[in-house]
C-alpha cells in the first residue's frame, strides 16, 4: 500500500503535503474503527496474517477486537509432516506446518520444534495453542509466535484427559487435567496445581469454556467447574429435550454465540436452555444452522470450534468438518437433509491430496 501515492514537484507543493498526509504515516494512523471494519472482510487466515504484518498499529488493532474473531475465520490445521532425511541412517526429522484452509500448499508457518518436544506427544489443541505432554511434563506452544509455556511437574501420574481454556488475555488461561486421581487446574504462570478428587473426574470427555463459566462433561452427565474458594466440581441437572434419544449425549459440545450447543451423532442440534431451571436441551433450528460451519476432530485433538458466514470462506453452512486418523478431512450436514450431502467441496479435496504428501503426518484444528 505504501506505493499506491507517489508525488512530484518540491518539498513544500500541496501534492507533496498530501503525500506526507496519506503516505505510509497516513495507513498506520488509520483509527481503529476503520481497521476492524476492513478486518472483518478478510477472506483467509493469510490475509488476516498479511494484516496484521502491515505495521505496528494495525497488529494493534487487531489484537483489541482478536477475542471477538474467533467465529469469522475457520480453525487452521497444525500439520506434522514428516520428512525423511537422505543419508544413510534414514532418520526422520518432524516438521510441522501452519494450514490455511484457502490456500493449503502455502504453509503460513514451517519449523521444526525445539529438542524438548523430541518425546513429547500432541494431546490438545485450543485458541491457537498446542498442548504437549510427556509423562507428568507439559508444554503448551503458540503456533502463531512459537513461544512456549512450560507448566510445573503435574502431580497426576495416570492421566485421561487435557484441555487448555485460553481466554484474553492469556494470564486468566488454565491448563486442565484429569486421572483417577481426580481433577487438576494449572493458571498459567501460578507456581502450582490445584487439585479436586472427585471421583468422577476420569470420566470427563470435554471442557468448554461458555460466558466465563467452564463447565465440564462426561457421555451423560454435566458439571460446572468452580475455581474458587477451591477447585471443585458442581453437579448440574439436565432434562432431555423432546425426542432426544440419550445416546445423543456422546456428541461434542461447542461454544457458539449466546448458546452451549452440542452436536450429537444423530444429526442434531440442541442448545442448553438456562433460562429454565433445571437447564433442558432444546433443538435448535435449521435456520440457525444454515451459515455456520463445525469444525471437529475425531481424535479428540483440539476443542470443537465454529464458523459463521462459511460461504464467506468458500465452505458450505450446516455442515461438520471433520479430520479424521490419517489427516483427511470430511464433512457431513448437522441437520438430516438429503440437499445436503453433496461431493467434497473443491477446496477441500485441493487440501486433502496437499496432505497425500505424508503418510506419517498427524493433523489436528487449532
Amino acid at each position: 500500500m505504501h506505493n499506491l501515492i507517489r508525488c512530484k514537484g518540491s518539498s513544500t507543493s500541496p501534492i507533496s503535503m498530501n503525500c506526507s498526509m496519506f503516505g505510509p504515516q497516513g495507513w498506520a494512523d488509520l483509527p481503529n474503527e476503520l481497521l476492524h471494519s476492513i478486518i472483518v472482510l478478510l477472506e483467509s487466515n493469510r490475509d488476516l496474517l498479511a494484516f496484521t504484518a502491515t505495521c505496528p498499529s494495525w497488529c494493534a488493532a487487531f489484537k483489541s477486537i482478536r477475542s471477538t474473531l474467533g467465529t469469522l475465520f475457520p480453525p487452521l490445521i497444525l500439520w506434522n509432516c514428516a520428512d525423511e532425511q537422505g543419508n544413510s541412517d534414514s532418520t526422520i526429522q518432524h516438521t510441522w506446518e501452519l494450514i490455511d484452509l484457502a490456500y493449503p500448499s502455502s504453509p503460513l508457518r514451517r519449523w521444526s520444534p525445539p529438542t524438548i518436544f523430541d518425546r513429547m506427544t500432541l494431546v490438545d489443541c485450543s485458541h491457537g495453542h498446542a498442548i504437549f505432554s510427556f509423562g507428568r511434563s507439559h508444554v503448551i506452544l503458540d503456533v502463531f509466535t512459537g513461544i512456549t509455556i512450560l507448566a510445573p511437574i503435574c502431580p497426576l501420574v495416570q492421566l485421561a484427559c487435557r484441555s487448555f481454556i485460553a481466554p484474553h488475555p492469556l494470564s486468566d488461561s488454565y491448563l486442565f487435567v484429569t486421572g483417577p486421581q481426580g481433577l487438576l487446574a494449572w493458571k498459567v504462570g501460578s507456581l502450582s496445581w490445584l487439585h479436586c478428587d472427585d471421583i468422577n473426574a476420569h470420566n470427563i470427555k470435554q471442557i468448554v469454556a461458555f460466558k466465563g463459566q467452564v463447565f465440564a462433561r462426561t457421555c451423560q452427565n454435566m458439571y460446572i467447574v468452580r475455581l474458587a474458594p477451591r477447585l471443585h466440581l458442581e453437579a448440574l441437572k439436565v432434562v432431555s429435550g423432546d425426542n432426544m434419544a440419550s445416546s445423543t449425549h456422546c456428541g461434542a459440545m461447542v461454544s457458539c454465540d449466546n448458546m452451549l450447543m452440542l452436536l450429537t451423532t444423530n444429526l442434531e442440534a440442541f442448545s442448553l436452555d438456562f433460562s429454565v431451571e433445571p437447564p433442558k436441551y432444546v433443538k435448535v433450528a435449521d435456520e440457525f444452522l444454515e451459515k455456520r460451519a463445525f469444525f471437529i476432530d475425531k481424535k479428540g485433538f483440539c476443542q470443537p470450534r465454529q464458523t459463521i458466514e462459511a460461504e464467506r470462506m468458500g465452505l458450505k453452512g450446516s455442515q461438520i468438518y471433520t479430520l479424521a486418523k490419517m489427516a483427511r478431512v470430511y464433512s457431513y450436514p448437522v441437520v438430516d437433509r438429503p440437499d445436503l450431502w453433496i461431493s467434497t467441496e473443491p477446496r477441500i479435496s485441493r487440501l486433502n491430496n496437499h496432505l497425500l504428501r505424508s503418510h506419517l503426518g498427524l493433523a489436528t484444528w487449532i
